[in-house]
């Protein structure tokens, strides 16, 4: 059933994200709040079009303009997270999901709350970079952990409401950054080190992943993973602790029997990080991975990935350009006729001729609530959708909403050609993003469902790597393509999801 243990463990997994995907997301504010404290020199400057931070399982990005040099500190940590999720994913398979989900939130907020004391640029880049690697931990351990302490039934919306909490993120950071940066004091702590606001919101990133990984410690280990792993008393233990939490009675008075045993799982061959050093180690990942592109999980496992990166590559892509274009698209003017890249191709040539080159630099920290506001807006649209989502799973089969999701962004795609309505151009292209968005935890669910205990970490997490390398694919192509190329650049997107 779904007792106690399930329901506490759901929202854990919720504080966990939350932390986790806060430590990216806040990055965004806090490399422009801190942008005259850290004294950027005139050589590292240039400008960017939108810096952002990606989320970590989430279709959610926090959006801002910026220097390259800022979008170089944003982007250590992701490269950290990127390079270190399937790593994260193979131990886990072997040394067990809590360790590893452990390990990673706990050094993560070590490391968060550091950089709230950090007054040297390139040692607070090392730092987010090491944060990145830890967080790939939680990445890799928290889908499958979650997954295993529910019976199949269960597992897709629990995985829903559970990537249901990036959207709350979303809503989280910028509105407590608002609150936080709403005040302007210093205090001299020592030295020329003063501690401002912006220090603040790292401490407010790293409480939720600290109360739910201080819970986290009071649960076993997945009595799945267990089994996998040769352990038959440790996982009848864990079984045993479950229904004690659940039901206040140890297993053997549920089934009124003295003795029990649980189902097998397939056994792990070897001890996949026994003499692991060097190439050994990537020796047995390559061994490791092996079986997901084989019979009989190869097609599905392949099919998995392309649509994983697919669905990150329209969504999280796109929804870098969601600020401007829903600024641009207002400013057009509720009576204009004119489709989306009509409106864009407008603003752009309103826009060239005020461009002014001036040689005097002012340094401003001010962040400008609009930025707070259009992140807010699309946190809300996701929470808004995971919701809905979750009502229609156990009803109409996953396949069914996860087709039926793609199928209407698909249209909204073709219609955003079309259509001249302002209004009606801004919904549209807030169903083009949010909808691929949403499907990716119905395919995360799958994933989870389609391979053994033995690789559904490894699985996720190269679906959850290659979603991010679409997400870094994505805002690249959409960033030289965009202006020149509109029309093309949303079609080409629309294509993907097809």
């Amino acid at each position: 059933g779904y007792g106690k243990a399930q329901w506490i463990l759901l929202i854990v997994s919720g504080l966990l994200t939350i932390t986790s995907v806060a430590a990216q997301q806040a990055m965004g504010i806090v490399v422009l709040a801190s942008h005259c404290e850290f004294h950027t020199t005139q050589a590292e400057k240039g400008i960017m079009m939108a810096a952002c931070v990606m989320g970590k399982r989430a279709p959610t990005t926090i959006c801002i303009y910026s220097t390259l040099f800022m979008k170089i500190r944003l982007d250590l940590i992701v490269i950290g997270i990127f390079l270190s999720t399937y790593i994260w994913g193979y131990v886990s398979d072997a040394i067990g999901r809590r360790t590893v989900l452990l390990y990673g939130i706990f050094v993560c907020i070590g490391l968060q709350f550091i950089l709230m004391f950090v007054t040297s640029v390139w040692l607070f880049n090392i730092i987010n970079l090491i944060a990145g690697i830890s967080l790939g931990g939680v990445s890799g351990g928290l889908y499958p952990y979650l997954s295993e302490f529910n019976i199949p039934r269960h597992r897709a919306v629990t995985i829903n409401y559970s990537t249901m909490f990036v959207s709350l993120t979303a809503i989280y950071v910028p509105a407590l950054s608002w609150l936080i940066l709403s005040s302007d004091w210093s205090i001299n702590v020592f030295g020329d080190f003063h501690f401002r606001p912006w220090r603040l919101i790292m401490l407010a990133n790293l409480l939720p992943g600290l109360i739910g990984g201080l819970i986290l410690i009071n649960y076993p280990e997945s009595p799945k993973l267990l089994l996998s792993l040769n352990k038959e008393s440790q996982a009848m233990e864990a079984v045993d602790w479950i229904s004690k939490f659940n039901r206040g009675w140890p297993v053997t008075r549920i089934l009124n029997r003295n003795e029990f045993t649980l189902k097998p799982e397939i056994q792990m061959d070897e001890n996949i990080l026994a003499n692991s050093k060097g190439f050994n180690f990537i020796a047995n990942i390559a061994r490791a991975t092996r079986p997901l592109f084989h019979k009989p999980h190869g097609c599905n496992f392949i099919l998995c990935i392309v649509a994983v990166f697919g669905m990150f590559f329209s969504s999280n892509g796109m929804q870098l350009w969601f600020p401007e274009i829903v600024n641009r698209t207002s400013n057009a003017g509720s009576n204009s006729s004119m489709t989306v890249c009509e409106i864009l191709d407008n603003s752009y040539k309103q826009s060239e001729p005020n461009v002014t080159i001036t040689t005097t630099m002012v340094c401003t920290d001010t962040i400008s609530n609009k930025t707070y506001i259009d992140n807010m807006i699309v946190g809300a649209a996701f929470l808004i959708g995971f919701s809905i989502q979750g009502t229609l799973l156990n009803p109409f089969g996953r396949k069914n909403v996860l087709m039926a999701g793609l199928t209407l962004s698909i249209l909204s795609g073709i219609l955003l050609h079309i259509l001249t309505n302002t209004t009606a151009v801004l919904i549209l292209f807030c169903l083009y993003i949010l909808l691929p968005g949403l499907t990716i935890s119905i395919m995360l669910g799958a994933i989870v469902d389609l391979v053994p205990t033995h690789l559904r970490g490894k699985a996720v997490s190269l679906c959850m790597s290659m979603g991010r390398f679409g997400i870094i694919a994505a805002t690249n192509l959409i960033g030289v393509m965009l202006k020149p190329y509109c029309n093309s650049t949303f079609a080409l997107l629309t294509f993907i999801l097809i």
